[in-house]
């Protein structure tokens, strides 16, 4: 149902210069970027962490650590190869975020990613990236007996007598009853409290800037956020021939963010390209357990992470209540 190609490339941009990430042992060695000493302290952080036997040992006395204070204290890391570390490897959102645990095992299993399918850690699916997975699991659904009503418009959304008695929804053109729903967070009314939101932007340029058959993921670092991003060409066949596609993200709501977006697409495209359309909007990012009703739950938005691990341990708790 679904095909996948290698991301190829990890880029950072910070002080509007896009670096490429040294993330394996031959990338490091052959760095010109690097000088000796910034060489050893990342063959060293990788070499410790890659280590499985050495693994928990490395942590020990470490555990209430940031992951930030660890790397700069345990391997001395700062300016560009601590965010490399921390926002183009770990996938950090913000310094704070993460324990030295938790950054370690992110490192760890970006490098023991590296060379199974491809050259870099990650793949994209092709035909559209996330959205060829959503497709795939429709066709699956339908196979398996899953009915699809399409473009039809939700109305409204009651309880029946009582939430133990399932829900109305009313359509455009008629109702259907349920037992259960599991919604996108859009039907969720205004009143229900929401955590935060992810501001995305997608944008069409009109010249391939970091090459024509090649997918990257990049991560603009600043004071006031970071962004990830993701960039696609024809070879994911989500572009045509001599054009691009790339993908932005960042926590927050688009009125506090669009500026950010949108500085991150002007550093990343440079003077080379410029763009055939660009959309910019945001999600509400909403968890299961966010709704007390019964019978009702809201699926969460795709989160501000570059992977689906957490798409699937969301997944696996929205199976968990509804059966």
């Amino acid at each position: 149902y679904v095909q996948f190609k290698g991301v190829e490339h990890n880029y950072i941009v910070r002080d509007d210069t896009v670096e490429r990430v040294p993330d394996s042992k031959g990338d490091i060695f052959a760095s010109d970027s690097l000088n000796l000493v910034e060489k050893r302290k990342l063959m060293k952080l990788m070499t410790a962490i890659t280590d499985d036997e050495g693994f928990g040992q490395l942590l020990c006395d470490c555990e209430d650590m940031g992951f930030v204070h660890f790397l700069e204290t345990k391997f001395k890391l700062s300016g560009k190869l601590l965010d490399s570390v921390v926002y183009a490897v770990a996938r950090a959102e913000n310094r704070d975020e993460l324990s030295a645990r938790a950054g370690c095992e992110r490192v760890q299993k970006y490098a023991k990613s590296i060379g199974r399918y491809g050259r870099m850690a990650y793949l994209c699916a092709m035909y559209g990236g996330g959205s060829e997975i959503a497709q795939s699991f429709c066709r699956l659904c339908a196979v398996s007996g899953g009915t699809y009503i399409l473009s039809e418009k939700v109305r409204s959304i009651e309880s029946r007598d009582g939430n133990d008695n399932g829900y109305s929804v009313q359509l455009a053109h008629g109702r259907v009853f349920a037992k259960q729903l599991v919604l996108d967070p859009c039907y969720a009314p205004d009143s229900l409290p929401t955590a935060s939101a992810i501001s995305r932007l997608v944008c069409i340029l009109d010249y391939p800037v970091f090459g024509e058959d090649t997918t990257a993921t990049l991560s603009y670092v600043t004071d006031s956020g970071v962004v990830s991003m993701l960039y696609t060409t024809q070879a994911t066949l989500t572009a045509p021939s001599g054009q691009s596609v790339v993908y932005a993200w960042t926590k927050g709501r688009l009125s506090d963010t669009r500026t950010l977006l949108l500085r991150a697409l002007t550093t990343v495209r440079g003077s080379l390209a410029q763009p055939l359309f660009t959309a910019l909007f945001d999600v509400r990012d909403m968890q299961p357990s966010e709704n007390s009703l019964s019978g009702l739950v809201y699926t969460g938005a795709p989160d501000s992470t570059l992977d689906f691990d957490s798409a699937v341990g969301l997944a696996q708790q929205i199976l968990a209540k509804v059966l």
